[in-house]
């Protein structure tokens, strides 16, 4: 039997060419045709070909090959997005991170501008209980999107047994997905955070509300935990609650099942944590539902009076030392948990389950719920909070969040606190030591030893007047070589 042809050489290296998908990015890619996928150098999200928008086939072989070599060069001396810093819908994890201690004390009036909360009457501290009722469900083209959707830590291998119970007990259909969540030490209020909002804006609202509520009902958490923890403890325990903990030499960074109890209560509804399915079933303290049992339940409804419906975390791997959130799938039917996986109520009596928690006839709960803040508002709120953050610290979030990723995690620079890389961006800044890479975006920091001054590049300087007698019009954000390097 004759064998099928082969395509042709010629065909295999077809140059095309399409548009980013995400709506805030819209970069112009180009490719090879035989590429299933391609990684967009701007926002870091990795899409599906028949993902993009407007491909068509490149036909002038000069911009098929200056592209080629521009992607090979961009891939090949570009740090790869990480985590915190791919862009979904124009915001990065860091960049979300940053705007977060602004959204403790500002909210957005209805022109969408940002407003201290006093002005609006509704005290200093932004009120978590306000997204008892909501909950994030991901889109499924975004599930797969690194550092954004699906967690790649080793939860999915870890929760595998867990996972595929859940997957059989809801008509075989995935609908609860275990997303990312930064490892930064704030990993707790990172996951509740995206339960939420899918954003880590609100960590530090959740825990300056989880301090001054450890500090309002300190006597009531005493009288409830005097078995547990001694009175010693206490001060520790607030400490760790607090946005601006630093853990001493010894102490591990990171927070407890007292600080879900307490994060229950000040969201005023039930956060479960699940495990594999070896810790479902042992005797630690590894599992557990988390009932707000100090807020009384008819403070724990939606509008339309039915109990909110219960967040759930999970632990990541068998150290235990990292949290993240398990959410719903947008258009897909809402996640259910079985009874005998919530069995083990924590720091309160077990019949208080069923005030806390509904349970439908055949002993399921809904997980999250569908009242969900849509992506316009949330980019709203950001570009609020943008605005304030430009007026406190003279720079742009997105500006001090390329020098975190670009400068200091490319040389392996990492948990540095958001105030030091603040302060260093804009050191670098008034320095004039910041440059932009018109080829890849990339950004660096060009020290006073450096041979070349701004003077040299304005109208006027020799690299200006050097670069007008080699190609007589410049153009505004274009790139051109200086002859003889430029000397």
């Amino acid at each position: 039997m004759a064998s099928m042809p082969s395509r042709s050489s010629a065909e295999q290296h077809i140059m095309l060419c399409g548009t980013c998908p995400d709506d805030h990015c819209q970069t112009k890619l180009y490719f090879p045709s035989y590429d299933a996928s391609i990684e967009c150098p701007n926002c870091g999200q990795r899409h599906l070909r028949n993902s993009l928008k407007n491909i068509e086939e490149v036909k002038n072989a000069e911009v098929a090959i200056h592209n080629m070599l521009r992607t090979l060069l961009v891939g090949n001396v570009t740090p790869k997005k990480t985590a915190d810093s791919v862009k979904v819908l124009g915001l990065s994890n860091y960049h979300c991170k940053l705007l977060s201690p602004l959204l403790t004390r500002y909210g957005m009036d209805k022109q969408g501008k940002a407003v201290p909360l006093r002005t609006l009457n509704k005290g200093d501290v932004f009120n978590c209980a306000i997204l008892g009722t909501r909950a994030f469900l991901i889109q499924p083209e975004h599930i797969d999107i690194m550092g954004y959707g699906r967690d790649q830590t080793g939860s999915v291998r870890y929760l595998k047994e867990t996972l595929e119970g859940i997957y059989r007990l809801n008509n075989d259909q995935e609908v609860l997905i275990p997303i990312h969540a930064d490892g930064d030490g704030h990993c707790l209020v990172h996951g509740i955070s995206r339960a939420l909002v899918g954003r880590e804006l609100f960590w530090h609202a959740l825990r300056t509300s989880l301090k001054a509520h450890f500090l309002e009902k300190l006597d009531i958490y005493k009288a409830m935990f005097h078995d547990f923890v001694d009175d010693a403890e206490w001060d520790q325990i607030i400490a760790e609650s607090d946005p601006d903990f630093v853990p001493g030499p010894n102490e591990e960074m990171g927070l407890q099942n007292i600080h879900i109890f307490g994060l229950a209560n000040v969201l005023h509804r039930p956060i479960i944590l699940l495990d594999s399915l070896s810790g479902l079933q042992s005797a630690g303290d590894y599992t557990g539902v988390f009932l707000p049992a100090l807020v009384e339940p008819e403070s724990c409804c939606s509008p339309d009076g039915s109990l909110n419906k219960p967040l759930c975390i999970a632990w990541s791997s068998s150290g235990r030392n990292h949290f993240i959130a398990l959410v719903g799938v947008k258009g897909r039917p809402l996640p259910r948990l079985p009874r005998w996986m919530l069995t083990r109520v924590w720091g309160a009596p077990q019949n208080l389950i069923n005030k806390y928690i509904q349970f439908e006839e055949d002993d399921m709960c809904t997980i999250g719920g569908e009242r969900s803040l849509q992506d316009k508002y949330i980019q709203r709120l950001a570009a609020a909070m943008e605005e304030v953050f430009q007026q406190e610290y003279g720079v742009h979030p997105s500006v001090v969040a390329d020098v975190h990723h670009f400068i200091y995690k490319r040389t392996g620079i990492v948990g540095l606190r958001q105030d030091t890389i603040i302060a260093a961006t804009q050191k670098a800044i008034q320095e004039r030591q910041l440059f932009c890479c018109l080829l890849c975006g990339a950004v660096s920091q060009v020290m006073d030893a450096c041979n070349v001054s701004l003077e040299s590049l304005r109208p006027g300087g020799e690299l200006y007047e050097l670069a007008k007698d080699a190609y007589q019009e410049l153009g505004e954000g274009k790139i051109y070589s200086f002859p003889g390097g430029g000397k």
